[in-house]
């Protein structure tokens, strides 16, 4: 008897110290983080955008000039038409984001087109992601 509560004991405390995964509470995060992401691109919040950006990532300060300069050279809106996961781990997760955007250069010029980014995001802390890439495909 002693032996099997014993057991019990240490199955329980084994268990305890283990955190739970759950796929669906990982998109739901990822998504929030995706749509943050965009209101802070029409917003024009360069601090903001990338405080989403992990600064390991290797296109960081690559991501910082190019946000600035489009900030500077025009101003867009994102429309988000679809999220999809190509992986869904603990520690990674990469989602496809198709979108269009729309609006005009310093020129009044309106411009509009498709275009399709991965990101891929690096678990930091429980249930906190860093963008690590992200990656462009026009006009798909």
């Amino acid at each position: 008897m002693k032996k099997l509560l014993l057991l019990l004991l240490c199955a329980v405390v084994t268990l305890s110290g283990c955190s739970t995964f759950s796929e669906e509470t990982v998109k739901k995060t990822i998504e929030q983080e995706i749509n943050s992401f965009y209101d802070n691109l029409l917003m024009e919040d360069i601090d903001a955008v990338m405080k989403q950006i992990s600064t390991d990532s290797e296109q960081y300060y690559d991501l910082y000039d190019q946000y600035r300069d489009t900030f500077q050279k025009f101003n867009y809106s994102y429309q988000l038409k679809e999220i999809s996961y190509d992986e869904v781990s603990k520690d990674v997760v990469v989602a496809s984001v198709s979108l269009t955007v729309s609006g005009v250069n310093q020129s009044q010029e309106y411009d509009s087109y498709n275009v399709m980014q991965t990101f891929t995001f690096k678990s930091v802390s429980n249930n906190k992601w860093k963008i690590t890439a992200i990656d462009d495909k026009y006009d798909f």
